[in-house]
């Protein structure tokens, strides 16, 4: 497995990951979650939609990587401004430390960025999972990690 640099301009990567947030969330995140994100997710993740609204999306992006097994890409990380957009791992590929290895890669990065703190929200179902790398609840109830 490899952890690289999404190339933002690879529109067959582009779709794969749509593909991958997509198929992840319905799988796993969905019984949590809000109809409104659940609208926004399809809007944005489904594979039958113009992937250029999208890639917009992901071009805000600060850092992007995602993990290959392979040329299969099997889990993903974005991060926006100061907190995590994204971070999925295909169902086939979880709980063999590919988010932990995605999560440590960014936070690197985000250190060479002069971050100190990483912010994010996230399902009920991947809670257990940061909290497991170091994340805690702050009290406006998103998962803060000082790095």
């Amino acid at each position: 497995m490899q952890i690289i640099a999404v190339n933002i301009e690879n529109t067959k990567d582009i779709k794969n990951i749509m593909n991958l947030i997509h198929d992840t969330f319905l799988s796993s995140n969905i019984q949590d979650s809000t109809e409104g994100l659940i609208k926004r997710m399809k809007v944005l993740y489904s594979p039958e939609n113009d992937y250029t609204y999208t890639l917009a999306h992901f071009k805000k992006s600060t850092l992007f990587f995602v993990a290959k097994e392979q040329e299969e890409i099997i889990g993903m990380i974005r991060w926006t401004k100061d907190k995590i957009i994204n971070l999925y791992v295909t169902q086939k590929y979880q709980w063999q430390w590919i988010g932990h290895i995605l999560l440590e890669t960014f936070e690197q990065a985000a250190k060479k960025l002069w971050s100190t703190i990483i912010q994010l929200k996230s399902s009920k179902y991947a809670l257990p999972f940061y909290a497991k790398n170091g994340y805690i609840v702050d009290h406006h109830n998103r998962l803060i990690k000082y790095i």
